[in-house]
């Protein structure tokens, strides 16, 4: 019996998984590859069933026989045609668009979904983001709102090199980042 050592069987899974990628993309019906149609703002992306709800549990109960019909398409009314799109592309790839336009939805959505390794995705391209005096509150509430510790730290660290400056426009936040302000301060002298 013939065995591959384990980059060889990363190489061939990787490869197994960019073809089902391609067929994603094609979007070609007559490959006979799909079996779920989500409709979203009039448009249609076609998927295969097994693929979505084994990462999902969330998809995997909106997808089951007690909430959709079969052959009926499946609404998605929360989130554009190409978000939804770049989180299939994320499922069966590993892999999205993700930009500074776009990341704060395909979050909500990971959350929504409950697809973790998506969410650890984008919370990697989150700490990519350049900080500003104008924008570190609204990227604390959001870290703080879907709980994300890696992109906190990130904050905490630009707020500790930023620190007298931010607080001379404390008068500004909101009491939840007042607060988060002088938990910092504490920590600065350690």
């Amino acid at each position: 019996m013939l065995s591959s050592n384990n980059s060889d069987r990363q190489f061939y899974f990787y490869e197994m998984h960019k073809e089902r990628f391609e067929i994603f993309k094609s979007q070609n019906l007559e490959n006979d590859c799909f079996d779920i149609t989500f409709e979203i703002e009039g448009k249609k992306l076609h998927a295969n069933k097994y693929t979505i709800i084994s990462v999902s549990e969330t998809l995997k109960s909106m997808l089951s026989d007690r909430w959709t019909k079969k052959d009926e398409n499946v609404k998605i009314e929360t989130y554009s045609y190409e978000n939804f799109y770049e989180f299939l592309c994320f499922i069966y790839s590993g892999n999205c668009n993700i930009t500074k336009e776009n990341v704060f939805q395909l979050i909500d959505m990971a959350e929504f979904y409950g697809v973790s390794s998506f969410k650890m995705f984008c919370e990697k391209f989150l700490s990519t983001l350049e900080f500003t005096i104008n924008n570190i509150e609204e990227m604390y509430e959001f870290a703080d709102k879907y709980s994300l510790t890696k992109f906190m730290k990130s904050i905490k660290k630009y707020i500790c090199q930023n620190y007298d400056e931010i607080r001379c426009f404390s008068k500004d936040f909101k009491n939840s980042f007042i607060e988060c302000l002088s938990t910092v301060d504490d920590t600065r002298g350690s």
